[in-house]
């Protein structure tokens, strides 16, 4: 390897542990300066080829002001980072799938950086990081071990260590895959606008620039969500279950991570990696927790620019999703704007029949 790919390596596994550390989490933002902010702005319909366009066919609000983007990047002028994330509690089907999400990542097109992630109890592990051997890539792809006692009590304090980590990369279209079913056992029957975690997974990715696109999957869901729903369900009928004592639950079960999610075991493990130099179901009832999870997902995908595929329901096949989303990679461009404020919303000056914009907002 030459010296200046280990050191990209180096630099690379330094951004993302040191965003993945407890003493980084108090406020997981990108690095702030003279360096401008990124939008990937997706036109989600059916089109035959990305129209051209130009920044001023784009009007950026952000804070009081209004104002067209500085620069415009195709999907071929820039390198992609795509980060695909799973969760460990996810259930043992779910290794059915795997070789339509191998397929995926092996095509997928060149100059395109892919890494693969798992989501356990108060950390992330790296199966790969972001490399452009794909096929490297996908041989690291793994199912999820299908434990209970893996769950991320709440999965958006991983997702948004793993945004502030890619915001340190070098100049990049970025963005996030998850195969989530959106629990979080932190925060009761909180709604999405009520969600702390949330709210700082949003935050993260609207400064970076970063979407997330999540394909809705089955999972085993947080031992803490379960002894919330079980109560539930016996405090309506006048009794409590006998797993389940009034001041918490019985058994091993661990205590969920603190308000800023940081834990003396958080970190980024697994093999090494090699990046290449760069030169420029929702249920009603008796299920609360399942319903705000997909609440939760739509929240975060929405207003990061980015999409939830079939929401609610769980795919027999995920191919179609991924299809879908793969189209919808071909019909991005990046804006790059000089801004001190959050963005608040991206307008699109022309029209275009049977298109929707999807871009980041508050």
């Amino acid at each position: 390897m030459s010296k200046p790919r280990v050191f990209l390596v180096f630099i690379l596994a330094l951004a993302l542990a040191g965003a993945l550390s407890p003493a980084a989490q108090e406020q997981p933002a990108p690095p702030q300066g003279d360096k401008p902010l990124r939008a990937v702005v997706t036109f989600d319909g059916d089109l035959e080829a990305l129209p051209t366009l130009a920044p001023a066919d784009f009007e950026i609000e952000a804070g009081k002001k209004k104002f067209a983007p500085a620069r415009l990047y195709r999907p071929d002028e820039m390198p992609t980072v795509l980060a695909i994330v799973l969760q460990e509690n996810q259930t043992p089907d779910f290794g059915t799938q795997l070789d339509a999400l191998r397929d995926f990542i092996l095509s997928q097109p060149p100059n395109t950086y892919v890494g693969i992630f798992y989501l356990s109890t108060q950390a992330i592990e790296t199966a790969i990081l972001f490399d452009s051997n794909l096929q490297k890539v996908a041989e690291a792809l793994r199912a999820p071990k299908g434990m209970q006692d893996l769950a991320p009590p709440s999965p958006y304090d991983g997702i948004a260590r793993l945004i502030a980590g890619m915001a340190q990369l070098p100049d990049a279209r970025k963005e996030i895959l998850w195969f989530a079913e959106g629990s979080d056992a932190t925060v009761g029957d909180a709604t999405a606008g009520q969600n702390p975690n949330l709210a700082r997974a949003l935050s993260v990715a609207q400064k970076a620039g970063i979407p997330v696109w999540v394909i809705f999957t089955e999972a085993t869901p947080p031992v803490g969500r379960v002894l919330r729903e079980e109560q539930a369900g016996a405090q309506t009928q006048g009794s409590l279950p006998p797993n389940v004592m009034a001041g918490g639950a019985t058994g091993t079960a661990s205590s969920p991570p603190t308000t800023s999610g940081a834990s003396a075991q958080s970190t980024l493990t697994g093999p090494g990696s090699r990046l290449p130099g760069w030169d420029s179901f929702g249920a009603s009832g008796t299920q609360p927790a399942v319903q705000y999870g997909v609440s939760y997902l739509n929240y975060l995908t929405e207003r990061s620019g980015g999409k939830t595929f079939s929401a609610g329901k769980v795919p027999t096949d995920i191919r179609p999703f991924l299809d879908e989303f793969k189209k919808l990679m071909t019909q991005q461009v990046v804006l790059e704007y000089p801004s001190e404020e959050v963005l608040k919303k991206v307008k699109l000056q022309k029209k275009l029949k049977d298109v929707k914009l999807l871009a980041p907002k508050r």
